[in-house]
């Protein structure tokens, strides 16, 4: 159902979990399976994401929840290297006190355990663990299967979770480049939008330009050039509230504005954005936030009309 979903909707790129994200338990697929739904992307020209469940903490001191977020990671890594999936994005987790400084290393440790057990899996070792590029084809079959890069997403900052500052995500990738055995694509960067509003970072600001500042930020930090996806989302939370609350489109404290000059923004125009929206029925991204984004897109000062449900119109905010 998720290519039909996506052609109805109208998606350009598609994001799912690769299992239910609130329990353990995974839910293995065919071959066939894998095969007919990896078809079927290559056939619309859908690029895959996969996330992983929202149980995964690679940063805890609790050494069970760390293997488990460890298998929890092995099982996603595996489905996208057997779909031909772009990227599999995970938070980082919650260090729980135990400090970044250890938390560090403890992630550092589990993902790449993880990678040496996909290779392990898949029957490769070491540089072996990839193909050349134009293998990515969804094949769930050979040796040649490349696995995605790891993806870790910004987070909003709350309690003692691991992302809410670039510098320690750009300190787990630089930690990651060492550790990672070879062969690998470098792991990558997700950003949040919603997560980064509600870290403190000041997209909704033009004078002086926040985008412009995390922009400046990224390239200096040199994550510029591994950010993989970015999660287009409005935010519930107020600036800086620290707490993950998506929103629809337009709808939430950022506004229309706000988000239009992160989707037009040149230096992420090479990046795409996939979407976790409630939606206006509360189902996740719909036909509606979809149309917004394309409006975004597009230059358009608002969406549509035609999209706009009569009781609030998304370009009053922001």
């Amino acid at each position: 159902m998720v290519v039909p979903r996506a052609l109805e909707l109208g998606a350009e790129v598609v994001q799912i979990f690769n299992a239910n994200p609130r329990t353990w338990r995974s839910r293995p697929f065919s071959t066939e399976e894998l095969h007919t739904f990896s078809a079927a992307l290559r056939a619309h020209r859908l690029p895959l994401f996969l996330h992983t469940i929202y149980l995964v903490n690679l940063a805890s001191p609790e050494e069970e929840l760390r293997l488990r977020s460890e298998e929890a990671l092995v099982e996603a890594l595996l489905l996208g290297t057997r779909t031909g999936a772009a990227g599999v994005v995970t938070h980082v987790g919650s260090h729980r006190g135990a400090g970044f400084a250890r938390a560090r290393n403890w992630v550092a440790q589990a993902v790449t355990r993880a990678y040496v057990r996909v290779a392990e899996t898949l029957g490769q070792t070491g540089s072996q663990v990839t193909g050349p590029t134009e293998s990515r084809t969804g094949d769930p079959s050979g040796s040649q299967a490349i696995v995605p890069p790891l993806l870790l997403e910004t987070a909003a900052g709350s309690g003692q979770t691991v992302g809410g500052r670039l510098e320690e995500l750009e300190d787990l990738l630089l930690l990651l480049d060492s550790a990672l055995p070879p062969g690998l694509s470098p792991a990558g960067l997700c950003l949040d939008t919603a997560h980064l509003f509600a870290a403190g970072y000041p997209l909704h600001e033009t004078e002086p330009d926040g985008l412009d500042a995390l922009i400046a930020r990224l390239r200096s930090l040199g994550l510029s050039d591994r950010i993989g996806l970015i999660h287009l989302n409005d935010s519930q939370t107020p600036f800086g509230g620290r707490q993950d609350r998506h929103q629809n489109l337009g709808y939430g404290k950022m506004g229309y504005q706000t988000l239009a000059r992160v989707v037009r923004h040149p230096k992420l125009a090479h990046v795409p954005f996939v979407l976790e929206v409630p939606g206006l029925e509360g189902h996740g991204p719909d036909a509606f936030n979809l149309g917004v984004a394309k409006s975004m897109r597009e230059g358009a000062p608002g969406p549509p009309a035609r999209l706009v449900p009569a009781e609030k119109d998304p370009a009053d905010a922001g």
